[in-house]
């Protein structure tokens, strides 16, 4: 079996493309796979689980623009998988690695509109020091997705094999200006890693970041429970160690630091670090109680109203089901967010949390959104009067509109 795939990458990052119809119909034609694989939940190691359960013979990659790290994760299946031919071109035809002379005729060339906003390295390193994770649900658990690195020998304390558990899509970041040592050659030379070094960023991370302690958060939820305000004076993008301050359970990133491997850049979980034992058995070791501040979709929620709160000038308040507004925070069964409600001296808005788009609103759709979320209807008649069909109609058209 041949398996046939497009990629493009950029700035490190690997994006998988749609075929056009020119290449479907070859691939039809000569009965190649049309394959997909999701490289920001799957792990290295993963993806050669799958090319041995495949059975593939022949495995071409199709290159869209330019691509180091491609490159080097095709010369890293190649190494790993001696009995499948893995081969390489870009969208002009040219040969990048392999030799695909089995090919019966020309590939046709792939034309995409590919355009990506490079943001993935910024999301990833907020991840990486705040320890939130938004779109990490879908597989559990979670394998390991980031690894911050104090300086690069502290890479060779560390079993190479560590380092093929990371989700392909994840960074190894080192805080210290770009050095190709020996470390860092050969940890490229076995994995295909995206490292990041302090000097290559074009922002400074850990200054978009709050530094607080767990006090200090448990009174900010306690403010924003009671008064649906939620503080961000100095307009962070997000808080140091969140995850672990707030105890949200086990982490998905790793500190390797001089004085010791942790699962938090603030070193208050150290991890017990033997030659032979896997991520998921350092995951183990943080199950101890976490003793969480809040329910989960609590946690879960607070980082996004605490970025937001940071897109505006002043005080925010916030419509969600677990505050104060105008009516109290519910405390039952909860279904799926959908949207979150803004209020402050520039206006009123919404935010839809599955495309995080935010659109300007009025004070009466966030007095239905909150009747919504609270099951309190019965309250929107008197308190809207003869708007009130008009209004709910409105807010059913946006709400339900997809």
């Amino acid at each position: 079996m041949i398996g046939l795939t497009i990629l493009a990458e950029n700035e490190g990052w690997l994006y998988q493309l749609d075929p056009n119809d020119a290449l479907i119909a070859f691939c039809k034609q000569h009965r190649f796979t049309m394959d997909r694989y999701d490289y920001d939940q799957h792990t290295f190691l993963d993806l050669l689980d799958y090319m041995e359960f495949q059975e593939f013979e022949h495995y071409l990659f199709i290159l869209h623009g330019a691509g180091e790290r491609t490159l080097r994760l095709v010369a890293y299946l190649q190494q790993r998988m001696l009995h499948v031919q893995f081969h390489l071109m870009n969208d002009q035809g040219d040969v990048l690695f392999g030799d695909p002379s089995f090919l019966e005729g020309n590939v046709p060339h792939v034309k995409s509109g590919f355009s990506k906003q490079p943001i993935e390295l910024q999301n990833a390193l907020m991840s990486l020091f705040t320890g939130v994770y938004p779109n990490a649900t879908s597989r559990q658990p979670q394998p390991l997705r980031h690894v911050y690195v104090e300086e690069t020998d502290l890479l060779n304390a560390i079993e190479p094999e560590l380092f093929d558990q990371m989700t392909i899509n994840s960074v190894v970041y080192i805080d210290q200006p770009t050095r190709h040592d020996l470390p860092v050659i050969e940890l490229m030379s076995r994995t295909p890693v995206l490292i990041a070094f302090s000097n290559t960023l074009p922002f400074h991370i850990k200054e978009w970041l709050a530094t607080v302690d767990r006090e200090s958060i448990q009174r900010a939820f306690q403010e924003w429970h009671e008064t649906s305000i939620v503080s961000n004076p100095e307009r962070r993008m997000g808080i140091l160690d969140y995850a672990t301050l707030v105890g949200m359970g086990i982490s998905h990133r790793l500190f390797l630091f001089q004085d010791g491997v942790f699962s938090d850049y603030g070193k208050t979980k150290p991890l017990h670090v033997t030659s032979d034992f896997n991520f998921f058995q350092m995951q183990e070791q943080q199950w101890m109680k976490s003793n969480a501040l809040a329910p989960l979709p609590e946690l879960v929620l607070y980082p996004i109203l605490f970025q937001l709160a940071s897109v505006f000038q002043g005080e925010s308040r916030f419509v969600t089901p677990y505050n104060e507004y105008e009516l109290p925070r519910t405390n039952g069964k909860i279904g799926p967010l959908a949207m979150i409600g803004i209020q402050n001296n520039e206006g009123c808005f919404t935010f839809e949390l599955m495309t995080n788009r935010l659109f300007e609103t009025d004070e009466m759709f966030l007095a239905i959104l909150e009747a919504d979320q609270k099951e309190r209807f019965d309250i929107l008649p008197e308190r809207l009067g003869a708007d009130y069909e008009s209004a709910v109609q409105a807010y059913k058209e946006l709400i339900y509109r997809g």
